[in-house]
């Protein structure tokens, strides 16, 4: 058992064979990962995995959902769910036969949470929501009902409503970034100042990384062309590869990778703060090129200033 005092409590739960160790595994991973998840066992009782999130340790309590684990959890809930600073829950949104089982094991652990006056912030993800099954108008009236039920059930909590794929590995490291991106006020003026870059730098996409690849704040032009969403997944998914590598194979992360492709430029900057390393990706239309470059060391020491005090 981990000492719990300062440090990230964060619970991932659901049923059997919802995709939670799969989502663990893909956030570890970034690529290269479904091998490894297609060869992954039931979770037996809890599995935990630690990180770090800008200055904050992170304890991931990965629960196992087999019925008989459910029953020892919710038998001694202090046990496993007081302290929690995050609570994930999985949905299995491919398993219909399973969403009523779902939902009802999701009130009783809420049912903790209210009694004991715990104000736990809630993520809910609609798992498997793979690519090929996005336009099944059964499973995308499924979400759309369970969301409506939840925010009216639960209208005191703070929760935040994502759909996942394995297929898409963006969707689950956002998925975790939303969440532990909670704990602190200062991501507010955080947000604010790349939402204002973005829009400043004519961008696509403007993206705060940890070293670990964990996304620290992001924005995205609303006006992209489906074509272009495509191309900004790729550079996106090649940015966390380049990360994954710097980290395995020690790269220098002075070194700006450039890559200019169908009229656009996707960057990716290393700097640190504090001894912690940061990267910001950048991807932009060729023409706005030399805009960014003039302003972007500006708002790259604006950036830093923000990072010193989250970090403090």
């Amino acid at each position: 058992m981990y000492n719990m005092e300062n440090v990230i409590k964060v619970i991932i739960s659901g049923l059997d064979n919802a995709g939670k160790t799969s989502i663990l595994t893909a956030l570890d991973k970034k690529y290269d990962f479904r091998d490894e998840i297609m060869q992954l066992k039931p979770t037996i009782k809890v599995k935990y995995r630690r990180t770090r999130f800008l200055n904050m340790p992170a304890v991931f309590w990965d629960m196992g959902g087999q019925e008989k684990y459910r029953n020892v959890y919710l038998k001694d809930p202090d046990v496993y769910f007081s302290e929690t600073s995050l609570f994930i829950y999985v949905i299995d949104i491919q398993d219909s036969e399973k969403l009523e089982a779902s939902l009802n094991y999701f009130e009783m652990v809420m049912k903790y949470f209210i009694e004991n006056n715990i104000d736990v912030p809630v993520i809910i993800t609609f798992h498997k929501y793979d690519p090929d099954i996005r336009s099944y108008e059964e499973i995308n009236e499924d979400i759309a009902h369970i969301r409506e039920n939840i925010k009216e059930a639960y209208s005191d909590f703070n929760i935040l409503f994502q759909q996942t794929s394995i297929y898409d590995v963006i969707s689950i490291v956002q998925l975790v970034s939303y969440g532990l991106s909670v704990f602190d006020k200062k991501f507010f003026e955080l947000s604010l100042l790349i939402e204002k870059s973005l829009n400043d730098f004519n961008c696509t996409s403007l993206i705060l990384f940890d070293q670990t690849g964990i996304i620290i704040s992001e924005f995205y032009n609303e006006e992209i062309e489906p074509g272009m969403y495509i191309y900004l997944l790729e550079s996106i998914k090649e940015h966390l590869f380049l990360l994954k590598r710097m980290e395995e194979e020690e790269y220098k992360h002075e070194h700006d990778f450039l890559n200019i492709e169908k009229e656009f430029i996707s960057c990716l900057h290393g700097f640190e703060v504090k001894g912690t390393l940061f990267f910001i990706s950048a991807i932009l239309k060729e023409e706005y090129k030399d805009a960014f470059m003039e302003k972007f060391s500006d708002f790259l020491k604006e950036l830093q200033d923000i990072l010193k005090l989250l970090l403090e």
